[in-house]
């Protein structure tokens, strides 16, 4: 459950009031003042548009494994027992299911449904057991018929894909088809989400942490962006798929290779089985990719962003399929490393300035208002303590990096997701050509989300991030997610020159390449730019 901050921010930005709506003139400024409509409330808001002096590049639109990665893979695979042609029939059937793997429901919910399920079967059934089969056969016909509507149950359940089960690969065999099937849609989402860091170009990690390595997709993906990487640790609970990754990693064996003592591509990869115990070891970057959907339980998903989110120096990056579900378990971790990380540790706060003599009375008087939110006695005591405390929270402060421009709530709620596709070339054993697309290639559907371990910077220019762009003719219409007023429906013609121009080149997922200011609104809760 969201605490108040996220509930009472996510209600501000998606309100409206239905009262009619009267725009505001402007002088000498008709040509940079549209109107602008919340995609969800249908709130309406005049707002002005000018051109941003930087604007940031067009995330790239294909990203195709580099040659090192397809010639690793193909020196894995030859040492199967299987034939490569079989193999790839296992890749092709593994991607249909996982295409349509559904993200593990909470038990409560499955419970409902399957409740319902057997209610409505219940109700169709016409033949009741008669007070003479019960005295003849002491109840084993209404046990048949219990035992026939579970097993319908189970039926109807698995067909809708409500029959969730972890992802097991046990075999060598097994992580050659997974690696055929994944290996190249997951270096393209990963690699698509680490062109967030193109913000940041400043930016060098050391020590990368791949969370669910998998395929090694991860460690090509980082390679890639961040070339001069000292240390990557690759950690995945599968023996058999790790031993296959470090198959397909291995250096060519050259004498120089050998002379040298690097067996793999990489001067300094690390392969393990399960995190090091220790939270002292920590990182720069933590990725995380498609390894929520592994876990059943929301509790046990939480457990692991906890552990992942302390034994990351700065970055945390979280990416899952373009399921509904999946979304909602990302928001899910959003929200709890949001909310912790403004939880103030009170105990803590007091034996400190106890211990310092610093404890005023206006920090035991906010402390003990249990009228505040948690946020507002935060916000309170970042400003009440001395200069020089820190205000101890229970998880480090996090912010929201990639893609929403804000840390408040979604207003897209819960039926809805934020998703992206990336299109790549697909890598297949049996030397056959995708029929996917004309060109090819295929296209894969993701979501993701990135956070930092600091607050939010405070600027005029925020990162408003286009969520579906529509190119018609003559116009472009484009969903924009803000900072402060949800999901803004804008629209941009041909005489808007320059800023219609840079719309209409963008896609979805792209940055916003212009600057919105808002000079009135119907909503009832606004806050000027």
């Amino acid at each position: 459950m969201l605490q108040n901050r996220l509930f009472l921010r996510h209600f501000i930005a998606n309100f409206a009031t239905s009262s009619a709506f009267e725009p505001r003139e402007f002088e000498n400024n008709e040509k940079t003042a549209i109107t602008a409509v919340n995609a969800l409330t249908n709130a309406r808001s005049i707002v002005q548009i000018t051109s941003k002096e930087k604007v940031g590049k067009r995330f790239r639109r294909e990203f195709n494994l580099p040659q090192k990665a397809i010639d690793g893979l193909r020196n894995a695979i030859i040492t199967c027992e299987r034939p490569a042609k079989q193999l790839q029939n296992e890749a092709d059937q593994l991607a249909k299911k996982l295409e349509q793997r559904r993200f593990p429901e909470s038990p409560e919910k499955l419970k409902k449904l399957r409740d319902e399920v057997k209610r409505k079967l219940k109700s169709g059934k016409k033949d009741e057991i008669s007070d003479f089969d019960k005295e003849s056969f002491g109840g084993k016909v209404q046990e048949a018929q219990q035992y026939e509507i579970r097993n319908e149950v189970d039926r109807i359940m698995k067909k809708e894909n409500f029959n969730w089960k972890p992802l097991e690969i046990t075999t060598k065999e097994s992580a050659a088809a997974y690696s055929l099937a994944r290996l190249a849609p997951n270096y393209a989402e990963i690699t698509r989400t680490l062109e967030e860091f193109n913000t940041i170009p400043d930016f060098q990690p050391e020590t990368v942490l791949d969370f669910g390595s998998g395929a090694g997709a991860g460690f090509w993906a980082i390679q890639n962006k961040w070339p001069d990487v000292k240390e990557i640790t690759m950690v995945d609970l599968s023996d058999a798929m790790m031993k296959f990754s470090m198959d397909s990693l291995r250096n060519e064996q050259s004498s120089e290779a050998s002379q040298n003592g690097r067996p793999f591509v990489h001067n300094n990869v690390n392969f393990r089985r399960h995190l090091i115990p220790s939270l002292n070891t920590t990182y720069d970057v933590v990725l995380a990719h498609r390894v929520l959907c592994e876990i059943g339980s929301s509790e046990t998903r939480l457990q692991l962003i906890e552990s992942l989110w302390k034994r990351t120096n700065r970055f945390l990056i979280l990416i899952e399929s373009s399921q509904t579900g999946a979304f909602g378990g990302l928001l899910e971790a959003r929200d709890f490393l949001l909310t912790q990380g403004t939880l103030v540790d009170y105990r803590k706060l007091l034996k400190s300035l106890e211990e310092a003599v610093m404890l005023s009375p206006k920090v035991v008087r906010i402390v003990e208002d249990y009228n505040l939110s948690d946020y507002e006695k935060y916000a309170l005591l970042m400003e009440a303590v001395p200069p020089g405390h820190t205000v101890p929270t229970m998880l480090p402060t996090a912010t929201v990096l990639a893609p929403c421009p804000h840390d408040l709530g979604c207003p897209l709620g819960v039926h809805s997701s934020c998703t992206f596709n990336t299109r790549f070339q697909p890598i297949r054993a049996d030397g056959r050509r995708s029929e996917k697309e004309s060109d090819g290639t295929e296209v894969s559907k993701f979501t993701y989300m990135i956070l930092e371990k600091s607050q939010r910077k405070v600027n005029n220019e925020h990162t408003e991030r286009i969520l579906k762009n529509r190119k018609l003719g003559g116009h472009v219409t484009c969903d924009v997610c803000t900072a402060f007023r949800g999901i803004q429906r804008i629209t941009l013609s041909k005489k808007h020159g320059e800023m219609y121009t840079a719309l209409r080149s963008r896609r979805d997922g792209d940055l916003l390449p212009i600057n919105l200011k808002t000079m009135t609104s119907s909503g009832i809760f606004e806050v000027d730019n």
